[in-house]
């Protein structure tokens, strides 16, 4: 074994903290996204709801997401060592 190469240890925490990431990706996509498409959905009829500003939270929900999503994805990838 070389001195670059991880340990057991060292690989399930990168894959821990991948998960933790993704996982936090998931959520906010969920809250930031999937919520308010309801939120508009159900209630659009009775309430005067601003579509605009909730698309614009929804897309910096997606972002953050995806950028989390990515994150995850790059810790993976040192697993190669």
């Amino acid at each position: 074994m070389t001195d670059s190469a991880l340990s057991d240890a060292k690989k399930e925490q990168i894959k821990l903290r991948a998960t933790f990431l993704n996982n936090i990706g998931i959520g906010a996509i969920l809250i930031g996204v999937f919520t308010p498409v309801t939120r508009v959905i159900l209630e659009l009829p009775v309430a005067n709801l601003d579509v605009l500003w909730i698309s614009v939270w929804m897309m910096i929900c997606f972002a953050i997401g995806l950028g989390l999503h990515s994150l995850a994805t790059r810790l993976l990838n040192g697993l190669d060592r």
